[in-house]
């Protein structure tokens, strides 16, 4: 009995772990947002794109081509194609979003959401999250085990999906994602971050999820981001890259944001989308941080604890009209990212 119970319990954490995947929700999604009220949102089941690829880059632009025309009648130009399948093949393990425009217009012909298509398991998804490979895995040994246990691989892949969604459905942040700077770029992640967060918490009802993804965030700061700003040999395309850690640390509204979702009138209202996406944004606009703390928070990742607040503390002293909250944030953010275990330990 007792070798029954325990085979159970282990095909009960296998199915768990490897057998959820985001294709029905995809479906479900397309069916909701391809008319769009604003303009279609097409998320992309890489499967089915994949299944159509051959050899010849040509004849793959004209089978993208014919599939957007067939499946969501939607014509799409030779670079417009092309860029989709960037998405299915070099950029395949990625999750992203993409707004298409009509030429010589700021308007949306339409948004792609490429979820990741990455073929992971539990352990795999913590890792393509957090950053980890082969050759770097800056985080302490038991990083990825930890995180297996505070997020579940169907709220990971759920999450990852809708983020995407989100940055479709952002109409601030994301209409100037050319833009570079690392501080614009980290407002529009903080907006996806949350709607996200919301929509799935009133969606799927996951508890806690907000502070869960908190934790998740600062680990990739205080770990990956550090070793990104401070290694000299990596080299980078994008004038953002080295601050990846702030541009992805999204903890401070995420805290926030868990007081609404623990809410009565949240859990017992009947949100719409819009009114969702007014709550998300109206979060990051008042609990974000400014682009003088995002900077100061770099400066905590590239020089440490010791330099980063000594320097702010003098500017503090000098120009307390411009120093003084970002002192006073930077002191708030560090005891967080330092704190991270005892959250963590919390679940």
């Amino acid at each position: 009995m007792r070798y029954i119970k325990t085979l159970l319990i282990l095909i009960a954490l296998s199915s768990t772990t490897l057998a959820f995947d985001t294709t029905s929700e995809i479906e479900k999604l397309n069916t909701e947002f391809n008319q769009y009220q604003k303009y279609p949102i097409i998320i992309f089941n890489k499967d089915k794109i994949r299944s159509l690829l051959v050899e010849d880059k040509n004849q793959n632009i004209k089978n993208i081509t014919l599939y957007m025309k067939e499946t969501f009648n939607i014509t799409v130009d030779h670079f417009e194609a092309e860029s989709i399948l960037d998405y299915h093949t070099v950029l395949n393990n990625s999750a992203s979003a993409l707004p298409f425009k009509v030429k010589r217009s700021n308007d949306y012909k339409f948004c792609a959401v490429f979820p990741s298509g990455a073929k992971t398991n539990h352990s795999e998804e913590v890792e393509r999250i957090l950053g980890i490979h082969d050759s770097l895995n800056p985080y302490p040994k038991d990083t990825v085990e930890r995180v297996t246990e505070l997020l579940t691989f169907k709220e990971l892949k759920l999450f990852s999906l809708y983020h995407e969604l989100s940055h479709c459905l952002d109409e601030k942040y994301i209409p100037d994602s050319y833009a570079t700077d690392g501080h614009h770029i980290h407002m529009a992640e903080s907006f996806a971050e949350n709607l996200a967060a919301l929509i799935l918490t009133k969606r799927f009802e996951f508890r806690n999820i907000a502070l869960k993804r908190s934790i998740l965030r600062g680990l990739y700061t205080r770990y990956m981001g550090r070793h990104i700003i401070r290694d000299e040999d990596t080299i980078v395309m994008h004038p953002s890259a080295k601050q990846m850690g702030v541009v992805y640390y999204l903890s401070p509204t995420l805290i926030k944001l868990n007081d609404t979702l623990q809410s009565y009138d949240f859990r017992r209202g009947k949100q719409s989308m819009q009114e969702l996406m007014a709550i998300a944004h109206s979060n990051v606009e008042e609990h974000a941080f400014s682009s003088r703390t995002f900077q100061a928070i770099a400066a905590y990742l590239k020089d440490g604890r010791e330099n980063s607040l000594f320097r702010y503390r003098n500017f503090s002293s000098s120009s307390p009209d411009l120093f003084y909250i970002t002192y006073l944030r930077l002191r708030k953010e560090i005891l967080f990212l330092d704190d991270l275990d005892f959250l963590l330990n919390s679940f």
